[in-house]
């Protein structure tokens, strides 16, 4: 929003935050109090007059969904006006993953209704309550029976356009945009002390389990920091200490915008060890913004920004030793190492830069201007 703001167009922000707060320059922010995030029903019935009347007093040019996933809302914006919707994960997936963690494997299947034992039996899920798996699945069925009036939605990476195909979806309507970020001023160089960083939630997905067993398997002098929080991070602190990694491995917990910036400025090298397959992993291009290399397992959309040698290292999935190796790599060739962040840096502003997600998002709103 604030970069088409900046580009001299106008934004009206409908949004269920907690908070009303107030938007940057040219960007007007409102708070949608009835918003459900039900699909369905009498709950997101509520919110449609209350959008309504806000769309109907901006009478914007172009609608883009995000996350809202009210059918019901979604129908009386579409009959209104020109509309696309970004799908910022596996929607059309009941668990939302497209990831089986029985076999740790990504899914194959097209969603049907045998995605209900599956949660079950092939863990897409890691919650036990049939009605959950339930709940999930009539809710994907819901979405993907709307979103086929979509004549065009946007996806982060070529990978999750490939798993859309594969669960049904036209991929004549769906466009790869993908995300972008803001590259520092100034490149600071590396520390001299050798740290590894870590980002993201600590659920198993993440992968900071097999990034710990590549740790424990490092030599030399070197330190980790793991930012964020989640539901496996007890586990994962126990983790920690039975590999006797606890001088050495830092838990941070949450930090701010601003403190991950930091956090990345005094990294030698950011970790990206997931697992299930990332519809993009974007602290890998803020790392590579601020001249930072990464190491990360080649899964979903990352291999579409890392590229092997070059920015980075790009390891095979779960393949801790070598995870293990490629961190010693960078840690032990510092001079490698900060010319794979300067050409990660030189990719982010050609392909990830703002100006560059706004070339090719504004042909899409002009499209679909033009069809409506």
């Amino acid at each position: 929003a604030s970069a088409l703001a900046n580009a001299g167009h106008q934004l009206l922000v409908l949004h269920a935050d907690a908070a009303d707060g107030v938007g940057p320059p040219g960007v007007e922010l409102a708070r949608v109090r009835s918003f459900s995030h039900a699909a369905s029903g009498p709950h997101a019935e509520l919110a449609v007059a209350e959008v309504m009347e806000q769309l109907f007093a901006f009478r914007p040019d172009v609608v883009h969904v995000h996350g809202a996933h009210n059918v019901p809302l979604e129908q009386r914006v579409m009959a209104e006006f020109p509309t696309t919707k970004t799908l910022h994960v596996f929607d059309f997936c009941p668990a939302g993953t497209m990831y089986h963690h029985a076999t740790d494997r990504p899914c194959a299947f097209r969603p049907g209704l045998a995605c209900v034992p599956r949660q079950a039996y092939l863990r897409c899920t890691l919650s036990k309550r049939p009605s959950v798996w339930w709940s999930q699945y009539r809710r994907a069925v819901l979405l993907n029976e709307q979103n086929q009036h979509y004549s065009r939605m946007i996806v982060a990476s070529g990978y999750v356009k490939q798993s859309a195909c594969q669960s049904g979806y036209d991929g004549d309507r769906i466009e790869v945009l993908p995300y972008f970020t803001a590259a520092p001023a100034v490149v600071t160089p590396p520390p001299s002390a050798r740290h590894i960083l870590f980002v993201g939630r600590l659920v198993r997905e993440k992968g900071v389990d097999l990034l710990l067993d590549s740790l424990a398997k490092l030599s030399g002098d070197w330190t980790c920091t793991i930012v964020g929080e989640g539901m496996a991070s007890l586990a994962l602190r126990a983790q920690a200490e039975q590999q006797g990694l606890t001088g050495r491995v830092r838990f941070a917990g949450w930090q701010s915008e601003d403190d991950v910036a930091a956090s990345i400025r005094n990294a030698t090298v950011v970790a990206v060890p997931s697992r299930w397959p990332e519809p993009f992993g974007i602290v890998g291009i803020e790392a590579m913004a601020a001249g930072r290399p990464v190491v990360a397992f080649r899964v979903g959309g990352i291999p579409e920004w890392l590229e092997d040698g070059v920015t980075g290292w790009s390891v095979p999935p779960a393949d801790v030793v070598k995870f293990s190796d490629r961190l010693t790599r960078v840690l032990e060739h510092p001079a490698e190492a900060e010319a794979m962040g300067a050409r990660g840096r030189a990719r982010v502003e050609k392909d990830f830069s703002a100006s560059a997600h706004l070339r090719r998002l504004l042909p899409i709103y002009e499209g679909l201007r033009v069809r409506h």
